[in-house]
């Protein structure tokens, strides 16, 4: 569960450094004069709005991880509550087999002295 949450944690990193690094290029292109070539601003234009598509699909995505990452923290901490609770049902059933073994003993024991 840990493994994984880290596996989230490091996908949602890396996505929001893709993400930074295209919001970066695609302010460059905006902020450039375009000149008077038209095929280039053409092109610089097409790919512009490639990298807007990229940085709207990765936000989706570093959402959906957001998500996950948080579902499996959740998931996390209910496992450590039911393995505490467990725990201290182990320690009470020990205690409890331990005090039934004494009147065993002390029952066979008193047996062995009326004989």
């Amino acid at each position: 569960m840990i493994d994984r949450l880290h596996h989230y944690i490091r996908e949602l990193r890396q996505l929001r450094k893709t993400m930074e690094a295209a919001k970066k290029q695609t302010r460059g292109l905006d902020d450039s004069k375009f000149g008077t070539n038209t095929e280039e601003a053409k092109a610089l234009g097409e790919e512009v709005a490639t990298l807007r598509s990229k940085v709207k699909k990765l936000e989706a995505e570093c959402e959906a991880k957001t998500k996950a990452a948080k579902a499996a923290e959740e998931e996390a901490e209910t496992i450590r509550k039911q393995s505490e609770g467990s725990r201290t049902e182990y320690g009470r059933l020990q205690e409890d087999n331990q005090s039934l073994r004494s009147q065993i003993e002390s029952i066979e024991s008193e047996g062995k002295k009326d004989m």
